[in-house]
């Protein structure tokens, strides 16, 4: 059996890489002899299968299965809106053709559900028994089909032109490629009637019947599904596995009991099955995120509010330690300030000294200077003539030398120029001596480096001689030697420079004077600038330092004026949340509690949220008591007091649905938690609209849709909701639904191309999550078949006595005393709000503190926030205990009036049940409530408060009485004055059970 097991995960695992859809099977031995056996049925020539179960027992994925595994291409049809018997033969041509033509093995999987009009059945009939629909194909596409028929009619020696004999070669392929799979309910009466009125159904088809799943099976799945699952301990996931098992079967056992006593049908289905383990797998995900999560917050909150209590302390002693190194650090500053006013006294002394200094030598620099710049101007008279000099003896070389030397008897002014050469370099002036110095290779440099500065004076007196000789020019000189013009230029430069010195020198030794004067005096100045330096250096030593005690000095005051606000925000934060510990402290070892008892808990809530919607209160009890004793016996951790109410409630939520006109009893609230909660959509049991006003006004600002199956738009208004994400109100069901919804109720979403879509009608339409769709249903005792019950949460909205009793004491406040009774309404209004506005400080102060980085204390924005978020709560605390008060003192008022709601609520309820002696006795719940608003109108009035109720109670019975009777039978009369009685004096305890 494991490997058929394993053989069949492989085919399916293949399955899901080809379909979008994915599937999931657990293939326990029940599941495998189903899929083997339709497996073997449609291999089969003509073969054929009639599949009887519930809904929810396996009939449609297992054939998918089996068709993929015979290799076949498995079709349904799809249901839409308007979609008609025109439309289901367009189907079936379609399968025609593909089997017929196109020679592919084909499934038609088709459902008791898909059964618009009974004329399907009389075409599947048709079928199964001869394979020919009468009139399926119109004369010109049947021709078609003729057409691409007879290629293949011809391989099987059939003639072309015998057109009959072709068609019905057609039909034969028709019954030998395509195979029909039909899904049904025994449930109600329409089985047994279809399998009478078109026997082919039964006679043509091999017939496997799906039962409901054995324990085995139920175990094994729920075994499957928390194989991977964190129960914290293997023998856990066995006790949870076996507490699924034990919830199906009981809820199953209960609901033929509840069938009995109260002629009310429900039915459980494997779906059921795994909805519940689905359900709670999600479940305790989530809840265990959001007591961690809450758990974490509370902790941390009240983790910073204890640090602070250490902070504080820590901070006092670090105060009084640095009061007095502040004070130490004051005097350093004083004594540091002194000292440094004495000093910086004598640094100016001595910088005014300087500063004199520096002015006298300026002075003596201008002067100085002056004198320079005075010599200076005379030695550049003479520069420009021995610069032109030394360029023209720089121009000559050795040929233009060797040109004078070649003289024998040289010309007047070669020889004149050659004697004044020859006196300037102290050498005999005649022209051998000439000729010599010429020959000498260092000639031109001699001249060049001759030492201008220091001729002598009796050379200058030869010189004047040349000199003052008109012919000794350089113009005339060149005229004989190009070579003498240059050194006349140079002799004459000599002279003109040596003349130059003459002035200048004086000019000179006055300069070398003063600059050696200008010199001692900056010896001085430098020296005095030195001590100035070494003065201020100290100077600014002692400012670094006395700039260090300062900032110490001030680092210190910041720490303790830090220190000092620290200490008055935690007295803040103190006083803000210092009420609050001793409460977190509680929720925290409540959340330590809560924790561990959490698999058990949310296993409970998933099964109440799962199954018991149905149910009356009376059985849901009975229903958590067994469950809860079950957990119990299999030591599944669970809390003693079980409440749906605490565990999947919210308070704030609950307050506002009770603004919104949810009845306050425990039915009603666990009901409204079933709506929110479950994983299908919820369809409401509502035949005194009270979960239809509920929904009206709770979803009212969020653009609630309105619709009716019987609304020629309805499916558009759908559409739009589905696409924009708006709350969506079905009203007025009957006993079954149409086939258009299957896709939102199942909620067959699928992502293409990065967006969410549904396929619903013929296209596929945007699906934005937001989206939320509720059904009610006005019929009393509506029989929803499993097929229904496994696609929605069908919860009982009816009327309870206590629901009703508070409503009736409010109708008769309102009548006698109608301003106790709008202050009441306007007082829990109220009240809600501020309960809620409290709640939302609440959370704002935990996630402040849970959000909050650093030093709190530093954080004064978060401290002035939380002292605020306290002083509005302690206000609104203050405004409710007002409020609470006065709302004792009106109920206590209304109270008086109890008894008139209470003998009111027991006369609806016999009267409703007159119903169970004859289904004609059908009394509203709005057609009662208008009697009894009446009677109490209507009656006579008295100032006696206790007459007043004596009559009321009289009027209030007699009027009902006397109305409900003249609908009833005369036998029955008797019977309803006899229930009157009974259940009135049980009531005020006059008789017991």
């Amino acid at each position: 059996m494991e490997k058929i097991a394993n053989v069949l995960q492989d085919y399916l695992d293949d399955y899901n890489l080809i379909n979008p859809k994915e599937v999931k099977l657990v293939f326990f031995q029940d599941a495998i002899e189903h899929v083997s056996r339709i497996a073997r049925m449609i291999r089969q020539e003509r073969g054929n299968a009639l599949l009887v179960g519930v809904g929810g027992t396996g009939k449609q994925c297992l054939t998918r299965l089996a068709a993929h595994i015979c290799g076949y291409k498995c079709l349904q049809i799809e249901l839409s809106r308007g979609y008609n018997y025109d439309s289901f033969h367009e189907d079936l041509r379609k399968l025609y053709k593909q089997a017929g033509v196109d020679d592919r093995d084909m499934v038609f999987l088709f459902t008791d559900t898909q059964i618009v009009v009974e004329e399907f059945l009389e075409d599947i009939n048709n079928i199964l028994n001869s394979g020919e629909v009468p009139n399926l194909f119109e004369k010109d596409e049947l021709e078609q089909v003729l057409a691409a028929t007879r290629p293949r009619a011809k391989e099987a020696g059939i003639s072309e032109g015998n057109r009959d004999e072709v068609f019905q070669y057609f039909i034969s392929r028709v019954r030998q490629k395509l195979h029909i799979v039909l899904c049904m309910s025994p449930v109600g009466e329409a089985f047994r009637s279809r399998c009478r009125m078109f026997p082919s159904l039964v006679n043509c088809c091999t017939i496997d019947w799906f039962v409901q799943w054995p324990r085995e099976a139920l175990l094994s799945v729920s075994k499957t599904f928390f194989s991977n699952v964190d129960a914290g301990s293997d023998e856990m996931k066995e006790k949870l596995s076996l507490m699924c098992v034990n919830v199906h079967l009981g809820v199953s056992n209960m609901a033929e009991r509840y069938y009995t006593e109260l002629r009310r049908r429900y039915y459980t289905t494997p779906t059921s099955y795994l909805e519940l383990i689905n359900l709670y797998l999600s479940m305790l995900s989530d809840k265990r995120k959001q007591l961690a999560s809450a758990r974490d917050r509370v902790k941390n909150g009240l983790s910073k509010l204890l640090e602070t209590n250490v902070l504080v302390d820590k901070m006092k002693l670090d105060l009084s330690a640095l009061e007095p190194v502040l004070l130490i650090k004051c005097q350093d500053v004083e004594a540091l300030m002194d000292k440094l006013a004495v000093d910086q006294e004598n640094a100016d002394q001595v910088r005014n000294i300087v500063q004199e200094d520096e002015a006298t030598a300026k002075v003596k620099a201008e002067e100085t200077q002056a004198i320079a710049d005075d010599a200076q101007r005379d030695l550049e008279e003479a520069l420009p003539a021995l610069e032109a000099a030394n360029k023209a003896l720089d121009s000559l070389d050795k040929a233009d030398i060797s040109e004078i030397r070649v003289f024998t008897k040289p010309p007047d002014l070669v020889m004149t120029v050659m004697e004044a050469i020859s006196i300037l370099l102290n050498a005999k002036p005649d022209w051998p001596t000439a000729k010599q110095l010429l020959g000498d290779s260092n000639f031109l440099r001699r001249l060049l480096e001759y030492d201008k500065e220091n001729i002598k004076p009796q050379i200058l007196a030869k010189l004047q001689k040349y000199i003052n000789n008109p012919d000794f020019v350089p113009e005339k000189v060149e005229k004989v030697s190009k070579a003498c013009k240059s050194m006349c230029m140079w002799v004459r430069a000599m002279d003109l420079y040596s003349q130059v010195i003459k002035e200048v020198e004086p000019k000179r030794q006055k300069l070398h004077a003063a600059q050696a004067e200008l010199d001692v005096t900056m010896a001085t100045l430098k020296a005095k600038q030195a001590s100035l330096k070494q003065v201020e250096d100290q100077i600014q030593a002692l400012q670094d330092e006395y700039d260090k005690t300062v900032n110490e000095k001030e680092s210190l005051a910041k720490t303790m004026a830090l220190t000092k606000a620290r200490l008055v925000r935690a007295g803040k934060l103190t006083a803000a949340l210092g009420d609050e510990q001793v409460r977190w402290e509680e929720s925290i070892q409540k959340f330590n509690e809560e924790i561990p008892n959490v698999i058990g808990n949310v296993f409970i809530a998933a099964a109440c949220v799962a199954y018991y919607g149905a149910f009356t209160a009376q059985y849901r009890q009975l229903l958590v008591e067994c469950w809860i004793q079950d957990c119990q016996s299999l030591e599944i951790p669970i809390n003693a007091s079980f409440s749906l109410i605490n565990i999947l409630g919210d308070p704030y939520e609950i307050r506002q649905w009770n603004t919104d006109g949810l009845p306050r009893d425990m039915i009603s609230t666990e009901n409204g938690i079933l709506a929110t909660q479950g994983r299908r959509w919820p369809l409401m049991i509502d035949p005194q609209d009270q979960a239809n006003r509920w929904i009206r006004n709770k979803e009212s600002k969020s653009n609630l849709k309105i619709i009716k199956l019987t609304d020629s738009h309805f499916l558009r208004t759908l559409e739009n909701a589905i696409r924009l994400g708006l709350p969506v109100l079905l009203e007025e069901l009957k006993e079954t639904l149409d086939p258009a919804l299957e896709p939102i109720l199942l909620k067959q979403t699928f992502v293409s191309g990065g967006r969410l879509l549904i396929h619903l009608g013929d296209s596929d339409i945007d699906y934005d999550k937001n989206f939320r769709f509720y059904m009610t249903t006005k019929l009393p005792n509506p029989h929803y078949l499993p097929e229904v019950c496994i696609k929605v949460t069908i919860i009982n909205f009816t009327v309870t006595k206590s629901g009703l009793e508070d409503q009736l004491l409010s109708d008769v406040v309102r009548l006698e005393k109608p301003e106790l009774e709008e202050q009441r309404i306007k007082l829990i209004v109220n009240i809600n709000t501020d309960k809620n506005q409290l709640k939302a400080i609440e959370d704002k102060i935990l996630r402040l503190l849970f959000t909050s980085e650093g030093n709190i204390l530093d954080n004064e924005e978060l401290i002035d926030t939380l002292q605020e978020s306290k002083i509005t709560s302690g206000a609104i605390k203050i405004r409710l205990k007002e409020a609470e008060s006065t709302e004792m003192m009106i109920n206590s008022a209304r109270e008086k009036y109890r008894p008139i709601a209470t003998q009111g609520s027991v006369m609806y309820f016999v009267i409703a049940s007159l119903s169970e002696i004859d289904p004609m006795y059908q009394y509203s719940l709005k057609y009662f409530k208008q009697l009894f608003n009446t009677t109490i109108e209507t009656s006579v009035t008295t100032n006696d408060p206790q007459q007043r109720m004596e009559i009321l109670l009289e009027q209030t019975l007699l009027i009902a009485y006397v109305n409900v009777s003249r609908g009833l039978f005369e036998q029955h009369k008797l019977i309803y004055s006899f229930m009157l009685c009974v259940e009135i004096m049980r009531q005020q305890g006059n008789l017991t059970d």
